[in-house]
């Protein structure tokens, strides 16, 4: 049987961008090897492995040591996938890869990876990309390239320490201080115990591709805009997982149902700031009435002329608020300073919000039939999706602005596009948006904006666009850190498991 060695190197997609002598340089250095039905490829723990494979045909066993000292198998390796990233050393192999059945494969060693580096210096590069892109990495060497490193520093447990594992994706720049310092006050509270807590931080987002990076953690942290629906919840819970902390309070992006069959627990941060997300949504709110973008980049230019300008007072207007948990409650609070009258539907009315001055809970018709301003404060569910639509729109105050901090899938963006072009809508304040999963949280200045809707939406001069800020605060990075900390506490270090979490999600 012969192999075009360079060829099946492309066809990995292991190492993007290269020319063919460049791919004819690595192909140079692969060896061919064969193993038999129960030979190792590598071993876990072992320092000195420093050979990548890559499988031409059979399949190979990946395995991790459980808990209690048993192997765990984890996933199966077929033709054209790989094996080990250790061609970058330094750090143990992290899983056990077995051949299932008679097995060939490509064997790239590091010191001849070396030699040809310094002929081709782009391929070590192209290697990291393709590497970041396939992501199965198991936690060796991919999960420090890609990763932030909670401490170099940090001494390796002694035999006698149990240690917890904690993957969090999705994390960004802006959270990094408050969440670090939240860990470190944890790891301090364990220093008199004999266990530990082992933190790896990844800018990628959690999801089939990447789901393979919390290979032997026992929890993972993820966001609003991570995917955990239940091949990934499966894969979790095959790797070791036992709990999903989210760094949020919406759950719409994981499987609930798929998490209890798997007997994953699920705990969220339910208010870490309802104060942060309230008053965003009134900056939005006055931002739009009083036209604030448009007049402060027209003085800017030198155009101090008033004609456009136009608002209304806030004082005496009705306000529908939908949504009356605790960040509406806030909203509420402080629309009632301004003077305005409260109109609110919730599916499940508070007592309390119902006693309070000017403020009267109606059913959705009344609501969009009588407010100026409507703020939408709910969850995402199947019931709420899509709330907003052509149908709500035509019912709602001519000129009405819609303010929305809670969640991009309530609105029917086209149809808010037609409701912005009849007039029907006097104006959009959106710190979120339907199809922000492939934009936010990421900078995409130097690309061609693909998503249509989303680009007319930002033509409007009467549409204020943010990019799902309206948390952020420091408050509310601080109660990320410290909730999200003791959810992993009552779990994975005090045994509680369903409604003995203090922010299970069921």
């Amino acid at each position: 049987m012969t192999f075009d060695t360079a060829q099946i190197l492309a066809q990995t997609k292991l190492f993007p961008g290269l020319d063919a002598d460049q791919l004819a340089a690595v192909a140079s250095k692969t060896t061919f090897v064969k193993l038999a039905a129960g030979e190792k490829f590598c071993e876990e723990g072992d320092n000195n492995a420093k050979n990548m494979f890559i499988i031409l045909t059979g399949a190979a066993d990946v395995f991790k040591a459980g808990a209690g000292g048993d192997s765990v198998k984890l996933i199966s390796l077929h033709a054209r996938e790989y094996i080990g990233e250790s061609l970058l050393e330094g750090l143990p192999i992290n899983a056990t890869v077995v051949a299932s059945q008679e097995t060939t494969a490509l064997k790239l060693n590091s010191e001849e990876f070396k030699s040809i580096i310094t002929q081709h210096p782009a391929i070590a590069e192209s290697l990291l990309k393709g590497l970041a892109k396939e992501l199965r990495s198991f936690r060796t060497v991919l999960a420090r390239a890609v990763s932030l490193s909670t401490s170099s520093n940090t001494p390796t447990p002694t035999s006698t320490e149990r240690v917890v594992r904690l993957a969090v994706f999705d994390f960004m720049k802006h959270e990094r201080v408050s969440f670090e310092r939240a860990v470190a006050d944890f790891r301090a509270s364990l220093a008199h115990t004999d266990t530990d807590l082992k933190v790896s931080y990844f800018e990628v987002k959690l999801d089939a591709t990447t789901v393979r990076l919390a290979a032997g953690c026992d929890a993972v942290c993820i966001f609003v805009n991570d995917s955990a629906n239940a091949a990934v919840l499966t894969l979790l819970a095959q790797q070791g997982v036992r709990l999903v902390a989210l760094r949020c309070a919406g759950f719409d992006m994981i499987d609930l149902k798929a998490a209890a069959a798997l007997d994953l627990q699920v705990a969220r941060v339910p208010a870490y700031s309802p104060y942060a997300v309230a008053e965003f949504a009134v900056t939005l709110a006055l931002g739009l009435n009083r036209k604030i973008v448009t007049a402060s980049g027209r003085v800017k230019s030198g155009n101090f002329s008033l004609a456009g300008l136009v608002g209304f007072d806030l004082h005496g207007k009705t306000v529908g608020v939908i949504g009356t948990g605790k960040i509406g409650q806030c909203f509420i609070k402080i629309m009632q300073g301004f003077g305005c009258k409260i109109l609110c539907y919730d599916a499940y009315p508070s007592k309390d919000v119902a006693t309070w001055e000017n403020c009267t809970y109606v059913t959705l018709d009344e609501l969009y039939a009588q407010s100026r301003v409507i703020s939408l404060h709910a969850p995402l569910l199947p019931e709420t999706k899509y709330m907003i639509n052509s149908k709500s729109i035509a019912k709602m105050v001519k000129g009405v602005l819609l303010i929305n901090t809670s969640r991009g899938g309530l609105v029917n963006t086209q149809d808010l596009i037609e409701g912005l072009k009849s007039g029907q809508v006097g104006g959009a304040g959106l710190d979120v948006y339907e199809n922000e999963k492939a934009l936010y949280f990421e900078d995409h200045s130097d690309n061609v904006m693909e998503d249509d809707a989303y680009a007319r939406l930002t033509t409007f001069p009467n549409v204020l666009v943010t990019g799902h800020q309206a948390f952020l605060t420091e408050e509310a990075l601080d109660k990320i850190g410290s909730v999200t900390m003791d959810n992993v506490r009552q779990c994975l270090f005090e045994g509680k498991v369903g409604k003995e979490l203090t922010n299970v999600v069921l």
